[in-house]
C-alpha cells in the first residue's frame, strides 16, 4: 500500500532494432515513454528529427475501418447471443499479434465497409424512387405522355392551382375568352389540384390572363417519357430490384456474423499498433540511432535491464529530483484487499508522487462505513452474491472491475454488521411470523423477542436506541480523523518538519487529551494543566510566523478554525446513523405494507401477496441505499479524511503495454 518509486529512463538505441525493441517493451509493460525534454539550445540535439507518422495514420485508419465494420455488423447482422455477463474470450499474446489473422480481419472489415456503403447507396436510391413516385402520383389518371410539348399551333401547359380553386368557375372564365382550349383534370391533394391546359396559339395570351387570375402555376416534368402510369410501373420495377439487391447485400453482411469475434480481436490488435506507434512518434531520430526518454518503476528495473541486454544500446536510470516530482507518474502498489479502493481514489485524484497512497488507510474505514450504513444481513448477502457472480462470469477489468470487487467486500461487511445489529430485511422475521400468528424465532443478535433472556440481543439497535448509535458513529469518525492526523504528522516528520508536526498537529492531540480527561471526570486534577500547556503550545506554534499583534490574531484564528473545523468534521459522521436508520425504516414500512393485507387472508393468498410487496419494496430499498451509501461513504473519505493529510495532483502512470477491450490475454511464461 504505497506509491511505487520511479526512475527516469534515458536510452539510445540502433534505429534498425527499434521496431523489435518497442514490441518487447510493449510486452513487458513497464516503461512509460514520454516526450523528450526541451534541448533546443543544444545544436547537437537540434539536428535530431521526429519519426514519420505514416504508420500511425495507417493504424488509426485500420481501427476506424474495423470499428465501422463492427457497427455495420451490429446494425444489419443477426442478433447474437450474449450480453453483459458473457465472458471475454481468452487468447495468447501470440494469437493477438498473429499478422495473418490481423490482415484477414482488416480484409473482412474492408468488405463490410464496402457493403455498408452499398446499403447506404441502395437506401438513397429507394428514397429517390419513392420521391419520384410521389411526384407522378397526381398525374396517374392522365393518358397522355408526360413529354407532350407545345407545337407551333397548340400551347400545352402542365400545372397546378390551389386546392380551393373552383375549376368549373375557371373553365367558365376561359370559355368567356375562347372555345379553342381544353382543360384536363388530373389528381389532387390537400394543397393542390393538378391540370393540363391546351389552347390554340391565337388565344394563348388571353387564356394566360385567366390562368394567372386563378393562380395557375406551371409544373416541370422534364425527363419523363410515356404516360405517368407507365413511368410508375417502371419505378415499381426499379424499387423491387433495389429491394432484392438490398436484401442480398444485408444477407452478405449477415454472413460475417461468425467473424465478429475475429473482428473484435482485430480491433484490439489495431489498438496495440496505435499505442506502439504513438510511443514511436515520441522518440527522436538521427541517421542511425534513436533516443528514448521515459519512466520505469524501480521494482521492474532488473526486468528491463535483462531485456535491454539483447540489444545494442546504452541506457541509464536516475532518481527524480524533488523539483521533478510534479511530472513523475504515479503508480499505486496494492494487494487484493486494497486494490479495489483505487477506483475511489482515482475518482478524487491520484496522490502526488511525494504524497501517501490512501488505499490501505482508507480500506477498513470505507468497508466498515458502507457496511454500517447498509447494515442488513439479507441486503449484504444479495449485494455480495450479485457482485461475486458478475466477477466470476465476466472477470471485469479496470475501474468497473475494482468497483465490483469493492462491492463484494462492502456486501460482506453489510451482512456481518447487519447480523450483529439485528437487520434481516429490516424486521422481516418479526412481521412475517406475526402475520402468520406464530412466535418470533430466537436467533442470537438477529432476532430476540421481548421477554427472552439469556440470548444476546443486537449490539446496536438503531430503531430502539438511536442516540447510542449516533455516539458510536461519531466516535468511529473521530478515530478516522485522528488516523489522518497521524499520517500528516508522519509526513511532516518525513520531510524534516518535526517542529511543525508537533506544533500544528501535536497541539490538537493535547486538546483532545484534555477533553478526554474532563469527559472521564478527572478534569479537575489534570484538565487545567493540560489547558495551560496547550495554551503555551498554541502561542508558540500558531503565532511563530506572525509578527507583533499578528501573533494574537493568528492564535485566535487558529483556535476558532480548528475547533469549528474538527467539530464539523466529526459531526459529519452522524450520517452513518442517519443512513442506517433510513434503510431500516423504509424496509420496515414495506414489511408492514406486505403484512397488512396478508394478515386477514388465508395463508395461501396472504403469503403470496406479502412476498410480492416484499420483493418490490426491498428491491427498491436496496437500489436506493446502495447508491446513497456509496455516495455518503465516498464523501466521508474525500471531505473529512483526505483533508487531514492528502496531497493530490498525481499524474497516472501510462506505460506502453497491452490493453485489450474484447479479449483477455492468457499469462504465458
Amino acid at each position: 500500500m504505497s506509491i511505487v518509486k520511479m526512475k527516469r529512463l534515458r536510452l539510445i538505441g540502433m534505429l534498425d532494432q527499434r521496431p523489435d525493441m518497442l514490441r518487447r517493451l510493449q510486452h513487458l509493460g513497464c516503461v512509460e515513454i514520454d516526450e523528450p525534454g526541451d534541448r533546443s539550445d543544444d545544436p547537437q540535439w537540434a539536428s535530431l528529427t521526429r519519426p514519420d507518422t505514416g504508420a500511425l495514420n495507417e493504424a488509426r485508419d485500420a481501427r476506424s475501418s474495423v470499428e465501422n465494420a463492427l457497427k455495420t455488423l451490429k446494425k444489419y447482422g443477426p442478433k447474437q447471443k450474449g450480453g453483459l455477463l458473457t465472458p471475454r474470450p481468452v487468447i495468447t499474446e501470440g494469437e493477438l499479434f498473429d499478422d495473418g489473422a490481423y490482415q484477414t480481419g482488416l480484409a473482412d472489415a474492408g468488405r463490410l465497409v464496402e457493403l455498408d456503403r452499398k446499403i447506404s447507396t441502395l437506401y438513397a436510391e429507394q428514397n429517390k424512387l419513392r420521391t419520384q413516385k410521389l411526384a407522378l402520383a397526381p398525374w396517374l389518371t392522365l393518358d397522355i405522355p408526360l413529354e407532350t410539348a407545345s407545337t407551333p399551333d397548340v400551347a400545352v401547359y402542365f400545372g397546378t392551382v390551389a386546392a380551393s380553386t373552383d375549376l368549373d368557375a375557371m373553365e367558365g372564365a376561359l370559355r368567356a375568352v375562347t372555345d379553342l382550349y381544353e382543360l384536363m383534370r388530373a389528381g389532387a391533394d390537400n394543397e393542390l389540384k393538378y391540370v393540363v391546359f391546351l389552347c390554340h396559339r391565337s388565344v394563348e395570351e388571353g387564356c394566360q390572363e385567366v390562368l394567372k387570375e386563378y393562380g395557375f402555376s406551371r409544373s416541370a416534368l422534364r425527363g419523363w417519357t410515356g404516360t405517368a402510369a407507365e413511368n410508375d410501373r417502371q419505378l415499381d420495377a426499379q424499387l423491387a430490384a433495389a429491394a432484392r439487391e438490398l436484401e442480398t447485400t444485408i444477407a452478405q453482411v449477415g454472413s460475417f456474423a461468425p467473424r465478429k469475434g475475429a473482428l473484435e480481436q482485430c480491433l484490439d490488435r489495431a489498438e496495440q499498433e496505435i499505442a506502439r506507434e504513438e510511443a514511436r512518434c515520441r522518440l527522436m531520430d538521427s541517421a542511425a540511432a534513436f533516443f528514448l526518454e521515459g519512466w520505469v518503476p524501480v521494482p521492474d528495473e532488473d526486468k528491463l535491464a535483462g531485456m535491454l541486454q539483447e540489444y545494442t544500446c546504452c541506457w541509464e536510470t536516475q532518481d527524480p529530483a524533488p523539483e521533478d516530482y510534479p511530472v513523475v507518474p504515479v503508480k499505486l502498489k496494492n494487494n487484493r484487499l486494497t486494490e479495489p479502493l483505487t477506483t475511489i481514489t482515482t475518482m478524487y485524484s491520484l496522490p502526488a508522487y511525494d504524497g501517501v497512497d490512501p488505499n490501505g488507510l482508507m480500506m477498513p474505514f470505507y468497508v466498515f462505513f458502507f457496511g454500517f450504513m447498509f447494515a442488513d444481513l439479507g441486503y449484504g448477502l444479495i449485494l455480495a452474491g450479485a457482485c461475486a457472480f458478475i466477477n466470476h462470469k465476466t472477470h471485469p477489468k479496470g475501474g468497473f472491475g475494482q468497483l465490483i470487487r469493492l462491492m463484494i467486500m462492502c456486501g460482506i461487511s453489510s451482512a456481518v454488521i447487519g447480523f450483529f445489529t439485528g437487520g434481516f430485511f429490516s424486521d422481516f422475521l418479526a412481521q412475517f411470523t406475526s402475520m402468520l400468528g406464530l412466535s418470533q424465532p430466537v436467533i442470537p443478535f438477529l432476532s430476540v423477542p421481548d421477554g427472552v433472556t439469556g440470548v444476546p440481543g443486537p449490539l446496536l439497535n438503531v430503531m430502539g436506541d438511536p442516540m447510542t448509535v449516533l455516539v458510536f458513529a461519531l466516535a468511529v469518525g473521530f478515530v478516522q480523523i485522528v488516523v489522518g492526523m497521524i499520517v500528516k504528522f508522519w509526513m511532516l516528520c518525513r520531510d524534516g518538519q518535526v517542529v511543525d508536526a508537533i506544533l500544528d498537529i501535536g497541539t490538537w492531540w493535547v486538546i483532545f487529551a484534555g477533553i478526554g480527561l474532563f469527559a472521564l471526570g478527572v478534569g479537575n486534577v489534570a484538565g487545567y494543566p493540560v489547558v495551560l500547556i496547550i495554551g503555551c503550545l498554541m502561542l508558540l506554534g500558531q503565532g511563530r510566523t506572525a509578527k507583533g499583534f499578528g501573533k494574537v490574531t493568528a492564535i485566535i484564528g487558529a483556535v476558532y478554525n480548528g475547533v469549528t473545523g474538527y467539530f464539523g468534521d466529526i459531526l459529519s459522521y452522524s450520517r452513518l446513523m442517519v443512513m442506517m436508520l433510513a434503510g431500516s425504516v423504509i424496509g420496515q414500512v414495506f414489511n408492514i405494507l406486505g403484512a397488512m393485507p396478508g394478515g386477514g387472508l388465508p395463508p395461501a393468498i396472504g403469503i403470496p401477496i406479502f412476498f410480492v410487496i416484499f420483493i418490490i419494496g426491498h428491491a427498491f430499498n436496496i437500489g436506493l441505499n446502495v447508491i446513497g451509501t456509496y455516495v455518503h461513504t465516498s464523501r466521508l473519505q474525500y471531505l473529512e479524511f483526505f483533508k487531514q493529510f492528502y496531497k493530490e495532483g498525481g499524474r497516472p502512470w501510462r506505460p506502453l503495454n497491452i490493453e485489450t477491450k474484447y479479449v483477455d490475454i492468457k499469462e504465458e511464461h
